[in-house]
């Protein structure tokens, strides 16, 4: 691609953009970031802009914004950038806001302004997940339940993908959550300012769908995800790019479902690509250049965040929350990354 893109934020993401709109032969004009340590082992090119203002890069045109900074401030930026300049393609870093209330209009802002506004849950573009979609689709089967099983990296950070990965497979948006959040008082590794625990919990969908999720700080293994419908079972361990396929053998589907005393068809799927979050990085860049446009995954990225805020609201008060939130809970806010 011979296009042009800027970039604010660089820290540990923003190099991870950095070097995905290399890769795509992006020309990157301009980078904003607050802290020039973490400019040390970056030539740049001379042309190359570099400030710690976003605003002063809201005159520059360019064909892709990628905003990568720390979650309180970006409703700021996509704001400005939305309301004033002339870019019309901007992807976000996750989770979308610090509030659900910002989140909703965030996604009112990009639509009244016809903007692409995606949100790097990358993994609903992945060609790794749009194959376990066609898995499924090929078999006639439709995932019923999805269990994720994670070190606490944050329901703000790991459970933004997580979720969003739920309303990808069962094709709806939720409605109601239960759970709760890890009370250890581990500190973030992004600094003490942030406020982003795990926690575990389940988000009911309609028709009996259901996602299992615990992201507590009691295991240091690699996450997981089962995803599970009457006949089949995908199994990820993405960082190790492992998926494997159980199927129900064809004469045991004269058989209640509860009847479980067989071997299953045990299968290991050939992907389509390793884990490589700079290239992954790449599928949410490719997507917001394709001709066709959907706001799905922005909508999907508010209803998310209505579901993390909904953990924090379910374990504080002990009880069902129904979805979308109440607008008495639009004000809750949470420090994330």
């Amino acid at each position: 691609m011979n296009k042009t893109a800027i970039l604010i934020g660089f820290g540990g993401m923003g190099k991870r953009y950095y070097k995905a709109l290399k890769l795509m032969k992006f020309n990157i004009i301009a980078i904003c970031e607050k802290k020039k340590i973490n400019f040390i082992n970056y030539k740049f090119e001379n042309n190359l802009k570099l400030t710690n203002n976003y605003k002063k890069l809201l005159n520059m045109h360019a064909d892709l914004l990628c905003v990568a900074s720390n979650t309180k401030s970006r409703f700021k930026i996509l704001d400005s950038f939305c309301k004033k300049s002339s870019i019309k393609k901007i992807i976000t870093e996750k989770p979308l806001s610090v509030s659900y209330k910002d989140s909703l209009a965030i996604n009112k802002i990009a639509k009244k302004k016809k903007v692409r506004l995606i949100v790097n849950t990358h993994r609903s573009f992945s060609p790794n997940f749009l194959m376990v979609d066609e898995l499924f689709n090929k078999y006639k089967e439709k995932p019923s339940t999805i269990f994720i099983n994670s070190p606490s990296a944050g329901l703000g950070n790991m459970g933004s993908t997580f979720f969003d990965l739920g309303f990808h497979f069962f094709k709806q948006n939720p409605n109601s959550v239960i759970g709760n959040i890890d009370k250890t008082g581990t500190i973030n590794p992004r600094g003490k300012v942030f406020k982003d625990p795990g926690g575990h919990g389940i988000i009911y969908f309609n028709k009996n769908k259901k996602l299992f999720f615990n992201l507590s700080e009691n295991t240091g293994l690699p996450y997981t995800i089962l995803i599970k419908s009457e006949n089949l079972e995908v199994s990820i361990d993405e960082v190790n790019n492992n998926f494997t396929l159980k199927k129900r053998p064809k004469n045991m589907k004269k058989k209640p479902l509860f009847f479980y005393l067989f071997k299953p068809l045990n299968k290991k799927i050939k992907l389509k690509h390793k884990f490589d979050v700079v290239k992954m990085t790449c599928f949410s860049i490719k997507k917001i250049f394709e001709k066709k446009f959907s706001y799905k995954n922005l909508e999907n990225a508010t209803s998310v965040m209505g579901c993390i805020f909904g953990v924090h609201i379910s374990g504080k008060e002990k009880r069902i929350i129904k979805l979308p939130l109440k607008k008495k809970y639009h004000n809750l806010k949470i420090n994330f990354a």
